[in-house]
């Protein structure tokens, strides 16, 4: 045991990833690795913690060493059963879902939700095997069977909100999630209907400034109907109403997912009911060998999901401008950039050399220029951009998956500047497909 009682502390934690303070929560999480008593049970639990904050920090490479340590190590203290191993498990299938290392993540989803554990367990606990049902939920998104995700994610929200509230932060998520699905089937009185929720509990929980709040306003505009064409001019974003982002006269394109994974009801098709054993899980050193600082980020082949805290994308405004005047390229034929704002003309830091490869389904998009933390959106057919990502300095390339053959699209990236109202984007269009 640690020579002090840290359960306070180790709550602390919980409580900040659960209000959102993702990097309060990194930086409690991280003091307490630094602990020279730590016992072997509670630097597991911290490095679990540690690894949430991460993931939804966008730190991928160092939250999936930490998942995979806290769950090897649960195992081995306290077997494969334990709720210990449950909750680090369901973290280690979400940040392998985010590496889309899709069949794993599915083992590993059905592990937690086959545990019998739902039932009588901690709060946390609770909560993350109901997160795992709506991470399973969006894996079937990202595999391509939307329908089956529709039925599952539908369920989750139900369950989530019976036992959390409407106007828990995870709630709200999943029901924006959901909205996003039912934009991506067309069904545009159901996805009104959720993002007005998802927005109005947005602003009540985090306030209007909030870039998640901002993320769903977007969305929202997007489903709106089509108001009057009127002059439009460059403000920003927080002086723009709901309703005066451009709509699509098209059937729309999904919306981007706003979160990282989070799962539904019970899946059709089942995996084995089976735990993983502890030979089925990586062979990492002892607990005294492990490094208890987040480690350096692996190989930049994850699937970039756009964390919660990283949503501010949406108040670059160049992307509006972007949405109003990037199709006029696409009558051309041709890829080629355009900036949606004077490059350098405020300062910022400027994408150079985008250029885009069009691959059928897949769309690989290439850059140079800053080291920046940059956003990348997409627009469909003349519709307004959608936010898909935002890549962390010295990312180069970035590729929109699921893209429809025959349809015109353009790819948007800027850098992302927080101290800024307006950024310089570059948009690279495919033309006519």
């Amino acid at each position: 045991m640690s020579s002090v009682d840290i359960t306070d502390r180790l709550d602390e934690v919980e409580e900040r990833i659960l209000d959102w303070d993702f990097a309060g929560a990194r930086d409690l999480a991280q003091a307490l690795l630094d602990e020279r008593d730590l016992s072997d049970e509670d630097r597991v639990t911290a490095r679990r913690l540690l690894a949430e904050a991460l993931r939804e920090l966008g730190d991928l490479g160092a939250a999936y060493d930490l998942a995979e340590s806290a769950a090897t190590n649960a195992a081995r203290l306290h077997g494969a059963r334990h709720p210990a191993t449950i909750h680090a498990l369901a973290v280690l299938a979400a940040v392998r879902h985010d590496y889309d290392e899709r069949d794993e993540a599915e083992r590993l989803y059905h592990a937690v939700l086959d545990s019998g554990l739902e039932e009588d367990e901690p709060d946390s606990l609770h909560r993350a095997i109901l997160l795992a049902r709506a991470n399973l939920a969006l894996l079937q998104r990202d595999k391509g069977d939307r329908g089956l995700a529709l039925t599952m994610l539908n369920a989750a929200y139900v369950i989530h909100r019976r036992e959390y509230g409407a106007d828990d932060l995870d709630t709200i998520r999943i029901a924006a999630e959901l909205a996003a699905l039912h934009h991506a089937e067309g069904d545009l009185p159901a996805a009104r209907r959720l993002f007005t929720l998802a927005h109005a509990s947005a602003r009540a929980r985090l306030g209007s400034r909030h870039p998640f709040t901002k993320a769903v306003e977007w969305e929202l505009a997007a489903v709106e109907p089509p108001m009057p064409s009127a002059p439009v001019s460059v403000v920003p974003v927080s002086a723009v109403p709901v309703s005066s982002g451009p709509v699509s006269s098209r059937r729309p394109s999904a919306p981007p997912a706003m979160t990282p994974p989070v799962s539904p009801a019970p899946p059709v098709a089942r995996v084995p009911a089976d735990l993983p054993d502890l030979a089925d899980l990586p062979d990492l050193p002892d607990l005294p060998d492990l490094p208890d600082r987040a480690p350096v980020a692996r190989p930049d082949r994850a699937r970039l999901v756009v964390p919660l805290k990283a949503v501010v994308a949406v108040v670059v405004v160049a992307l509006v401008v972007a949405g109003l005047s990037i199709w006029h390229s696409v009558s051309t034929g041709r890829a080629r950039s355009q900036p949606s704002v004077a490059a350098g003309s405020s300062g910022a830091p400027v994408v150079q050399d985008l250029r885009l490869h069009d691959q059928g389904t897949e769309l690989s998009v290439s850059w140079t220029g800053p080291r920046a933390t940059l956003v990348v959106a997409v627009s469909r057919a003349g519709g307004s951009p959608v936010v898909l990502a935002t890549v962390p300095p010295g990312t180069s390339s970035y590729v929109v998956r699921g893209v429809e053959p025959g349809v015109a699209y353009c790819v948007v990236v800027g850098p992302l500047d927080d101290t800024r109202a307006i950024t310089p984007t570059q948009t690279v269009c495919t033309g006519d497909r």
